[in-house]
């Protein structure tokens, strides 16, 4: 990595002076060949500062007019086109981390990497979104992408002068897949165990590190006001505030039917929620729709929506403890059900390196008020990343 001390334009063609003298980084091929040298090169770049990371990747093709490359659309599926795929672990945990991917034209994607995706095999949650920009640019040897991640999008372990760091691309005519660490059919480059290291980090600069969104919501001539907050309590802890609840902006659920006896399981998109996920993102990692708490039954009641008045949410970590906390207060359903306080407190602690200690209180269901811990017992072990586990819960 090198310094960024000037300005650079985001426009995807990485003509600054700084991208010729900047550290550079090769990818290496392993499907459908491991090992084999592609035409195809790719060059990866990284300046940073003390408020942001630049990344600069140019993609070399002989036959740049066969590109493939046809999403526009934010958090498309880029899995069958072109694309380069960059992952942070700005807490050096081996265990959660960012995903970022662009492809050609520009489409941007995002996804968080949690300790349960982590026992599944390093799958992500796409519905996850920050604040960053990209910009890519053909040419006739191929094309390039220009990357900038704000430092304040990002939680991270302070003090640290190295992340977890990996970048691949994909070039889908030929089904050729490079990667910088670890090139491998065996991992996925989501598996943040296998990254590799992003030095030389400069100190990091968090500024007031404050978001609110205001909105004014009008149903039948009836106007009502909420507010969703955000502020950062240093490098590695959020704080949430929603007032009045308004999820009008929130992606619709992908219509599904269902021919079985088991109920449907439909991810979370609601940002209050999925802001601080990883930290409530866990289970005996037997199969992702296998939780112990799952947000998307908060606000829901019998399939009735049902109106969030207040809720906030503390999340983070602390050296290694990591630590959630969720707290909404639900109004009431004449007839149906009563306006209810819930909350869920999660709390895991790390010890001699590969177990860790879990505490976590579900919570209430409607209408049944506060809901404590009562018991403790040894919940599950999980092999796949080597981390016994203990949960103590009601």
């Amino acid at each position: 990595m090198s310094p960024l001390t000037q300005a650079i334009e985001l426009d995807g063609r990485m003509r600054e002076p700084l991208w010729a003298t900047a550290d550079s980084a090769l990818l290496t091929e392993f499907e459908p060949e491991l090992g084999a040298v592609t035409s195809e090169r790719t060059v990866v770049k990284v300046l940073a500062n003390a408020d942001m990371l630049v990344l600069g990747i140019r993609c070399d093709d002989p036959d740049p007019d066969r590109i493939t490359s046809f999403s526009r659309a934010r958090d498309a599926d880029l899995s069958a086109e072109d694309h380069v795929r960059i992952v942070l672990d700005p807490f050096l945990n081996e265990q959660s981390g960012y995903v970022f991917a662009v492809n050609p034209d520009g489409a941007r994607y995002d996804a968080l990497i949690t300790e349960q995706a982590q026992r599944l095999g390093g799958r992500e949650n796409p519905d996850w979104d920050t604040i960053w920009e990209a910009a890519a640019a053909r040419s006739p040897s191929g094309w390039s992408v220009e990357i900038r991640i704000p430092i304040k999008s990002l939680l991270y372990k302070p003090g640290l002068t190295e992340w977890g760091f990996n970048v691949q691309r994909r070039v889908q005519r030929k089904l050729e897949t490079e990667r910088w660490a670890f090139p491998g059919r065996n991992w996925r480059i989501t598996q943040m165990s296998r990254a590799g290291r992003l030095v030389d980090l400069p100190d990091l600069r968090l500024d007031r590190g404050l978001s609110v969104r205001p909105a004014l919501v009008t149903v039948s001539s009836r106007a009502t006001g909420s507010l969703d907050a955000t502020q950062r309590i240093g490098s590695n802890t959020l704080a949430f505030l929603s007032i009045h609840t308004d999820f009008a902006e929130t992606e619709v659920d992908q219509r599904r039917t269902n021919v079985s006896r088991f109920s449907l399981f439909f991810p979370e998109k609601r940002w209050f929620f999925l802001e601080g996920t990883d930290i409530f993102d866990f289970g005996p990692g037997i199969s992702p729709d296998v939780v112990p708490f799952w947000s998307r039954r908060v606000g829901l009641f019998n399939g009735q929506t049902v109106p969030i008045e207040v809720g906030t949410k503390e999340s983070g970590r602390v050296g290694e403890t990591s630590f959630g906390l969720l707290a909404v207060r639900t109004g009431a359903l004449p007839g149906l059900v009563p306006a209810t306080d819930m909350a869920v407190v999660r709390v895991k602690q790390n010890v001699f390196g590969e177990s860790s200690a879990r505490w976590v209180t579900p919570p209430a269901r409607p209408g049944a008020g506060w809901r404590a811990p009562t018991s403790c017992s040894r919940a599950h072990t999980c092999w796949v990343t080597r981390t016994h586990s203990w949960a103590c819960g009601a």
